[in-house]
């Protein structure tokens, strides 16, 4: 006895012991017999929504620094990190080209976009004309607790011919090393705050200084200012700033943003005023950016500088400009470089400064 199967569409035919059988053939339901979604169609959904994990940093990134939030102390730790975000962005651009998701490459275009912008232009020298007064030069280094290599600190104040200098996180053991070291030669003359630990600051000069009060409200570090006395025509104001770095709580972060809000503006009516040191903040800030805005050009930037990394210690992440030399708009700016400072976790800062011409103020 045999038996022979065929199907015809559908229709299942069978001989069987000399009789032909015919009957419907069951049709497979889609639960136990077909595969719910090809494949192929699964690994596309797979590498679209894998796409879309990638563009969701790079939107809230846009989000925070195109509306000016700061935001938690994580957003303002993440906004520091922006111009890695931009180059970022291009990378998931350019993978979601290659993986032929056109509206996924049309959004991370747009972002990556917003935030060159931004970018870019810290790349490029501003152009202004330059005013025609003297040219003063600015070093600013943060030592540390102290702990700054003091041979390199003078070497570099030396190389540079900086006429005034600003220091932060300057102990009374920092202040005597590098005096040991040559700098009383250099800049005898001196408004210092020296303290234990982080607090101390201190600007030295090569000409006189005439110690005046810039900041009222009650700092967490020491800031002092003072008058600069300079041969030509015209005088300026000078600010050491060490701002309380925005981590690692939300009162810390609210402490920053009163102290950078403290900062003085300039006075168009009285001598051209510099700030110069760490602000513990980045262009992508909007703490920072609001202080620009009352009159103020950062020097790096004017410069085509402003992307050169000020601190960086690792692990908590790659290198970020957070040491700034902020000029009055009346002043222009002809040079910037960012040195390295051996036993410090910043950079050191300088900038030639040209100033307007004018009556003594």
């Amino acid at each position: 006895m045999t038996a022979v199967n065929r199907r015809w569409s559908g229709i299942l035919v069978t001989w069987h012991n000399g009789e032909l059988r015919s009957g419907v053939r069951r049709q497979p339901t889609a639960i136990e017999d077909l595969d719910p979604e090809p494949p192929r169609r699964r690994r596309r959904r797979g590498v679209t929504a894998f796409l879309v994990l990638l563009v969701l940093p790079l939107l809230a990134i846009c989000v925070l620094r195109l509306g000016r939030i700061d935001g938690n102390r994580f957003t303002v730790a993440a906004l520091a990190l922006t111009p890695y975000f931009a180059g970022y962005g291009l990378l998931v651009t350019l993978l979601a080209l290659a993986l032929r998701r056109a509206l996924i490459t049309l959004v991370a275009l747009v972002l990556t976009a917003s935030l060159a912008i931004l970018v870019i232009p810290r790349l490029l020298s501003d152009g202004d004309l330059i005013p025609e007064g003297q040219h003063v030069r600015v070093f600013s280094a943060n030592l540390l607790l102290g702990r700054a290599d003091p041979a390199t600190v003078v070497r570099l104040i030396r190389d540079t011919q900086a006429d005034i200098v600003t220091l932060q996180e300057l102990t009374p053991q920092a202040m005597a090393a590098l005096d040991k070291a040559g700098l009383a030669d250099l800049l005898p003359y001196r408004v210092l705050r020296t303290r234990t630990g982080g607090e101390g600051s201190g600007i030295l000069a090569r000409v006189p200084l005439r110690q005046i009060v810039l900041v009222q409200n009650r700092m967490s570090f020491e800031q002092p200012a003072a008058v600069v006395d300079l041969s030509g025509p015209v005088d300026i104001e000078i600010l050491s700033v060490h701002t309380i770095p925005p981590v690692p709580n939300a009162t810390v972060r609210h402490r920053w943003n009163q102290e950078l809000a403290a900062m003085p503006p300039p006075d168009a009516r009285a001598r051209p005023r510099i700030l110069s040191g760490d602000f513990n903040a980045t262009l992508d800030h909007r703490a920072l950016n609001d202080l620009l805005d009352r009159g103020y050009h950062d020097a790096a930037e004017l410069a085509g500088e402003g992307l050169r990394p000020t601190w960086s210690q690792p692990p908590f992440g790659p290198p970020v400009t957070i040491d700034h030399i902020l000029v009055d708009r009346r002043v222009g700016v002809t040079k910037v470089a960012v040195y390295d400072l051996p036993g410090s976790d910043h950079n050191a800062v300088f900038a030639e400064l040209a100033l307007p011409p004018g009556p003594r103020n």
